[in-house]
Parts: structure tokens; C-alpha cells; sequence
């Protein structure tokens, strides 16, 4: 809906009172002007959601709510260190916001002021709640065909709000209601690592050389000492009598340097590692880790402590119980073509000796098959064994169950719009492979059985049974006693515990349009609202793709998303502090 209606702060300053301490019925209609507009800017500052931020103030009675110079405070500093987020402060329009409170509380401001400061800080509240929360980027603008989420709740952000304007300290409040997973927060620690390197910008770099290592000796091997103890990795209140000797310290406090900066840790000082020492701060390697703690806050909104974590960059998948990992298995993962997508969702049960229907871009080149398959008459429902099998608008063509059936012994199902799940696989070999992106967009599991065992363990499975299941032959279906998120994440940065940094190739090539896609101004959300479509005005919905039976989808043709209409170039609602003369 379009609304060319100008606002003007100005004839809103004349009914404001100094305090506001009751309902302004201007300020009301303006707020419901806000919240049928499809954009509305605020002195020079687009709101994120006019439409939310309407909402959060008729709930709190159509007041002004930053009428507290203390929370002013506390929002200004967790503003700006939201860096260690990886954020940036100007995603919560911190210049704006730092000028606005530099003369004191929003009461202290004119009435014009003070109301385009309250909708300011009250739209930079909502971004860090938001941003912190489910990230700063819709993860379906970035990239609608391979990232998949649903649209933020206007509850949960409303929530957080009122919570921290409500708390005795709106920054405790704020850190606190989090929960973030022990990988997200290693992340963060090794971004924190990298960054606490940027006031060593500037040194004089350490002369090249042959390798140093354990035993060496000589003026370098001092030298390297000297700026390990200005990096943080040697202790110099241990100094040994001979600094030119490379003794064990030296080679302990190379290799805990080693594993922060993502290096093998081998103890040695070669070119590679004299080359990081001498250039410590790597913007790229910081940027990597930011972007990367991005996609980690689509999907980790109330996570349970039980879940399955499929590490696509890294063919690997992890089942983790009370939040940490009890077990991992390799895993083969979709082509640069048939990509994994990346997101969340829940498995509801598993199917023992699974059948296989074959889609038709597979069918069309099959012609005559073998008993191993049944055909499926489209009209009649008749079913043969074997027979031509390339007249797909007349026959289904399904593989039984077996052990050289595509999707192995076992499957796990967390149904999807993308036909996505995990599966067995009698091609074993290729585990071997270091590379694994080899599927149709699947994950296939090496050891399935086990994960089945883990998985129904409480129910009563045990792995003698789960044995019997699968050499009857015969298709099972087993229900999960809860239901289990599953979490399919696309990470070319991931850290560990002790803060060392480890990067992925980036398969997908993805980095790139998020890393523009972060940097970059973010003007709307995609939020659902209790009563109403989710999507913002001028937004395309994507339908999802369409059901497929039990279709394997490591052969599916993947049809892409049609990408998303532009925006209508409609007039929004704009606030500005500008006179105007009426008439």
C-alpha cells in the first residue's frame, strides 16, 4: 500500500509534552500511518519494520519510551560492541545515535528532537535484536535457491523489546537472553583473537630465512621469541637464560600461534608461519570468520541441546547430545551443480530398506530394467517387475528395497520444500575421498546404522534389532519418540575450544555475494505477524517446490526458485524534522 503522505516532526513538537507520560493520538495516527507503509524514514534512517515498530509502541500505551538516560547509555555500548558479534556499530546507526545523546538524555532534546530520537533508538533496539538474534541478512535475499528459512517472528522480537526496556539493566538483559552453541562462541573467541592483533599493525617484519625449529639457534630464533611475547603466545616471565636457543617453550608457544591462525601445528617456522608472524592481522581470514558467524545466527534461535549438525564444507556430520559432540561420521555431500542447501529442520522418523522412486529425468534414459524395479502403471495403478522403463508419462518406475537400492539400508526424514534428507549408500568407497561433494544434493552417511542406533537407543533398538529390521528386507518405517532438529549449515569457517581458527574451501562459492550482501545496508526484514502474510509489501513468494513422493533426491531434477520480483517503487512514510507550511 502506497502512502505519499509527508510527516512532519514539526507539527508533532507543538502537542508533544516535555514528558511523554500519557497517549499522544497524533503520534498514535502517525505510528498507524507507519504501519501500512511500506517503508518509513526516520531523519535520514530507513526503519527496519515501520509495521513492528508501530506495534511496540501502542503495546507500551503510544508513549515515548527513551525517556531514561541510563538506558540510553547501556543501548550506545552494546551498540558498540556488537563488534565482537562481528557486526559493526553502524548497523544500529551508532554516529546517529552518539550525536543524538551527546547533549544528554532524549528529554533533554527539543520535542522534535526527542521524537525522532525515540523512533531512532527504538529501530536500533529492534536491528540488535533482531541481528543478534536470527542475523543481520534474510538468509532467502542472499540466496533464495540454497538458503531456506522461515520468516522472524514479530512475537520474539517484541519480546526482546519489552524485555530489555522492562530489565533493571537493559544490556545484561540483552547479553543474557541468549544462549548461543559452544560453536558459535568458539567462533566468536577466534574472531576475538584475530582482531586483538590489530594494534601490532606496523611492526618491522622479521628477516626470511632457513626453517626454525626445535634446536635451532641464533639472532632470529630471539627475535621470533621477542614478537611471540608481543603476539600473546610466549610467557615472558619464563624467559630461558639462552633466548637464541629454540627450546620446548619456543616451540609450544609456535604452535598455540599456529592453531589461532589456522595453521598446521607443527612447531616450525617457515615461510608460511614467518609470513603470518610478520602480518598477523588478515582482514580476509577476519572478514571469513564474520560472515561466517552470520550464517550461524540463521539457524541457532532456540536450539535444544540434542541435534544433528551436518557440516557441509567439511563432509562431515555430528550428533550432539546436552550440547556437546558425542559422535560424528563422514558424509557425501551435494555437487557445485546439485548443491546441499543450507537450513533447519526436524527429523520425524526413519525407513528401514527404503525404496527408491526414480525421477523422470533419470527414467527417460533407462529403457528396458530389471526385476530389481517395479513399474507402476500411471493409470491403472497395475505394477510389473521389470520391462521398458523409458515411457515415463505412462509408467513410475520404483527400486526395491535391497542392498544396492540408491538410498542403501536406512533413511532419515525431516520433510522439506527441498526433498533433502540423510541416507545410506552402497557406494562405500567414496568416504575415502578427502573431497566429497559428490551428491544430488543429499547427504549420504558412511556409518547409517550406527547413527539408527544412536537415534532409537531410548526406544527400545538395540543394535541386534535394528540388524533383524534391515535383513528382512522388507520397508519399515520408525517414528522418533521427539522429534530431532536437524541442522544443515554451509560454514567456510568453523574454530575450536581453545580459539584456533580453521578455514574451509568455499565449494559452493557462496562467500562472495553474502560477503557483499554483510556489508551492505539492510532496509527491511521479513517478519511474520500474528495476523497477517509474513511478507513485506513488494516481496515475491517463491512457491515451494513441489512434493515428491518418495523420490530420491539425489537424483531429483532441482528446479531453482524463480528469484523475487523487485519492489514496487511506492512512496513510503518519511519523518523528517524539516518545516513545511501548511495550506
Amino acid at each position: 500500500m502506497k502512502f505519499p503522505l509527508l510527516l512532519r516532526l514539526a507539527v508533532l513538537a507543538c502537542v508533544l509534552s516535555p514528558v511523554a507520560v500519557s497517549a499522544n493520538p497524533l503520534l498514535a495516527r502517525s505510528l498507524d500511518a507507519m504501519s501500512r507503509a511500506d517503508t518509513a524514514v526516520v531523519g535520514g534512517i530507513q526503519l527496519l519494520s515501520p509495521r513492528l515498530l508501530a506495534d511496540f509502541y501502542t503495546q507500551r500505551g503510544n508513549v515515548l519510551v527513551w525517556t531514561d538516560a541510563q538506558q540510553l547509555r547501556e543501548l550506545l555500548e552494546i551498540v558498540d560492541g556488537s563488534a565482537a558479534e562481528g557486526l559493526s556499530p553502524a548497523d544500529f546507526h551508532a554516529a546517529a545515535l552518539r550525536a543524538r545523546s551527546s547533549a544528554g538524555a532524549p528529554r533533554g532534546l527539543s520535542a522534535a528532537e526527542r521524537l525522532t530520537a525515540d523512533l531512532q533508538l527504538s529501530d536500533a533496539l529492534l536491528r540488535y535484536v533482531h541481528h543478534t538474534r536470527f542475523g543481520k541478512l534474510d538468509p532467502k535475499a542472499v540466496d533464495p535457491k540454497w538458503n531456506d528459512r522461515a520468516p522472524v517472528p514479530a512475537a520474539a522480537l517484541l519480546a526482546d523489546m519489552h524485555g530489555a526496556l522492562d530489565a533493571p539493566d537493559l544490556s545484561d538483559f540483552l547479553v543474557s537472553r541468549l544462549a548461543p552453541p559452544f560453536w558459535y562462541q568458539d567462533l566468536k573467541a577466534a574472531l576475538a583473537n584475530l582482531t586483538d592483533m590489530e594494534h601490532l599493525k606496523g611492526l618491522p617484519p622479521l628477516p626470511s630465512g632457513p626453517n626454525l625449529a626445535k634446536g635451532s639457534r641464533g639472532a632470529r630464533v630471539a627475535l621470533v621469541r621477542e614478537r611471540l611475547q608481543l603476539l600473546g603466545h610466549h610467557d615472558d616471565s619464563a624467559l630461558p637464560a639462552d633466548l637464541e636457543l629454540f627450546d620446548d617453550a619456543l616451540a609450544e608457544a609456535v604452535m598455540a600461534f599456529q592453531r589461532r591462525v589456522g595453521l598446521s601445528p607443527d612447531g616450525v617456522v617457515g615461510p608460511r608461519t614467518l609470513a603470518v608472524i610478520n602480518d598477523p592481522v588478515d582482514e580476509a581470514k577476519i572478514e571469513k570468520v564474520r560472515i561466517n558467524l552470520e550464517r550461524m545466527r540463521w539457524l541457532y534461535d532456540d536450539l535444544p541441546s540434542d541435534y544433528v549438525f551436518v557440516d557441509v564444507a567439511n563432509y562431515l556430520a555430528h550428533l550432539v547430545r546436552n550440547g556437546e559432540i558425542a559422535w560424528s561420521t563422514r558424509v557425501i555431500v551435494g555437487t557445485e551443480k546439485d548443491q546441499t542447501p543450507m537450513f533447519r529442520d526436524s527429523m520425524e522418523h526413519l525407513v528401514f530398506n527404503p525404496t527408491w522412486s526414480v525421477p523422470i529425468s533419470i527414467q527417460k534414459k533407462m529403457g528396458n530394467v530389471s526385476a530389481k524395479y517395479t513399474l507402476v502403471d500411471r493409470r491403472t495403478g497395475r505394477k510389473t517387475n521389470g520391462g521398458n522403463a523409458s515411457n515415463y508419462k505412462r509408467y513410475r518406475v520404483v527400486q526395491k528395497p535391497g542392498p544396492g537400492n540408491a538410498l542403501g539400508q536406512v533413511k532419515f526424514m525431516f520433510p522439506n520444500r527441498h526433498a533433502v534428507y540423510l541416507h545410506d549408500t552402497p557406494s562405500r568407497g567414496l568416504f575415502g575421498r578427502s573431497q566429497r561433494a559428490l551428491s544430488h544434493g543429499c547427504v549420504r552417511v558412511q556409518n547409517p546404522l550406527k547413527l539408527a542406533e544412536l537415534l532409537l537407543g531410548e526406544s527400545g533398538w538395540s543394535p541386534s534389532r535394528i540388524g533383524s529390521a534391515v535383513k528382512r528386507a522388507r520397508t519399515r518405517y520408525v517414528h522418533l519418540d521427539e522429534h530431532l532438529p536437524v541442522l544443515l549449515y554451509y560454514l567456510t569457517a568453523r574454530a575450536n575450544a581453545q580459539g584456533g581458527v580453521y578455514f574451509r574451501k568455499d565449494i559452493y562459492g557462496r562467500d562472495p555475494a553474502l560477503r557483499e550482501a554483510f556489508a551492505g545496508e539492510v532496509r527491511r526484514a521479513r517478519i511474520a505477524f500474528d495476523e497477517a502474510s509474513p511478507i513485506p509489501a513488494g516481496e515475491a513468494v517463491s512457491d515451494p517446490a513441489p512434493g515428491l513422493d518418495s523420490g530420491d533426491p539425489e537424483m531429483l531434477d532441482r528446479g531453482s526458485d524463480p528469484s523475487p520480483a523487485p519492489a514496487p517503487s511506492g512512496e513510503g512514510v518519511r519523518l523528517t524534522q524539516t518545516e513545511e507550511r501548511e495550506g
